[in-house]
């Protein structure tokens, strides 16, 4: 591609992504409309450069000092930017309200290896077993020589390595016998040790990765009824549903917000409330997320899941809360409304604390990208007592 293009569509990227506040993904396909080849090795190239630049926004922005045009961001960019004397928060690319609440939170060192590995991708992939076996998966992975490592406290998880075509155009995930699932977002899943019989709601189930999830690991044999506010997502999420085998007859799908008294009280066994975020624990998926994060984006969604988690706890008998965030506003200090009411556990033994910003702290989990490598996300499982 011309450089003239190539800064075309690195420029309309940002615009979308800053003035529509869309994804990376969803930017750079409207950015590609009618100026990108179709060969598929020349696409994922440019991908990777307009993901990279939509990183490293705010680093170049701090090196550019005054506000630039968006093809002036993205030139300088490719020209490489000097970033010796820039701030931390600017050499790692980051908003400096963020970076001093993570440093704030873990310490210098440690905050800055977090906000580091944020910045890189890590892929991991969820073995379908409603439509395979993980022998079978790792028999096609090898085949397409991809590199992997198959999780020791997951065993159906697969951290992919290094592989020579985008994970989405791999054989197992184009058959949906594997899924791209972040290991944290599936030990939500495994805290709630969905069993076969049990009646379980979830709070908020679109796309229904989790959804699905819970279905593998009851067999099929639970009850689940899964509510999400958004039409188009609900749509979107009975089309995954059912590509990834989950029984239609034992899954109830409805359209509504979850806060209303929808349902009667204490119906159900088990409920999982994976609560709307900031989403600020997934940059490495979309790093979009931190050129739009703002405090008062924190604040909104505390606000929602407050309200979510009081009516989780009215409806089950055992409630796990997650977020994917890094902030405690989304995590302990959402449960501490409702700690003196309650009783937690911890069943996944090999996650960390959370935050010490609260006494309990040792009782609810968190997971870390430095540590992990899974995107940052918090978890309680919640007692009513």
């Amino acid at each position: 591609m011309r450089e003239e293009n190539l800064v075309k569509v690195l420029a309309s990227t940002l615009y979308e992504v800053i003035n529509h506040r869309v994804s990376v993904d969803v930017a750079f396909k409207r950015a590609c409309k009618g100026r990108c080849a179709s060969n598929t090795s020349e696409r994922e190239e440019l991908y990777h450069l307009a993901r990279n630049l939509v990183s490293d926004y705010i680093r170049v922005t701090c090196s550019l000092g005054k506000e630039k045009p968006y093809g002036k961001i993205a030139r300088a960019w490719l020209n490489g930017v000097d970033d010796d004397d820039l701030p931390p928060w600017c050499r790692l690319s980051y908003k400096e309200w963020f970076y001093r609440r993570i440093v704030g939170l873990l310490g210098k060192k440690e905050g800055e290896a977090l906000l580091k590995a944020m910045n890189e991708r890590v892929w991991w992939l969820r073995v379908n077993l409603l439509r395979s076996s993980v022998e079978g998966v790792l028999r096609d992975l090898d085949s397409e020589g991809v590199t992997y490592e198959v999780d020791r406290e997951i065993p159906y998880m697969i951290k992919v390595i290094e592989s020579r075509k985008p994970v989405r155009l791999l054989k197992p995930v184009k058959e949906f016998r594997a899924v791209p699932q972040d290991k944290a977002s599936a030990a939500v899943v495994e805290a709630l040790r969905p069993q076969p019989g049990d009646v379980i709601l979830d709070m908020s189930f679109a796309p229904g990765m989790k959804t699905s999830l819970i279905q593998m690991l009851a067999e099929n044999e639970a009850k689940v009824v899964a509510v999400d506010i958004s039409y188009r997502r609900v749509l979107t999420g009975v089309d995954l549903l059912r590509k990834l085998g989950v029984d239609p007859s034992r899954t109830l799908v409805v359209n509504a917000d979850s806060t209303q008294k929808i349902f009667r009280d204490e119906g159900f066994d088990k409920v999982l409330l994976d609560a709307p975020c900031s989403n600020s624990g997934a940059v490495s998926k979309d790093p979009g997320i931190k050129v739009n994060l703002t405090e008062g984006k924190v604040r909104h969604y505390a606000a929602i899941q407050k309200e979510l988690l009081i009516r989780a706890i009215e409806l089950g008998e055992e409630v796990v809360f997650s977020t994917c965030s890094l902030m405690p506003d989304e995590g302990e200090l959402v449960i501490s409304e409702i700690y003196d009411y309650v009783r937690l556990q911890r069943p996944i033994k090999w996650a960390h604390s959370g935050y010490d910003v609260v006494s309990f702290y040792t009782e609810v989990m968190r997971f870390f990208p430095h540590k992990d490598q899974t995107d940052g996300f918090f978890l309680a499982k919640i007692i009513r007592e």
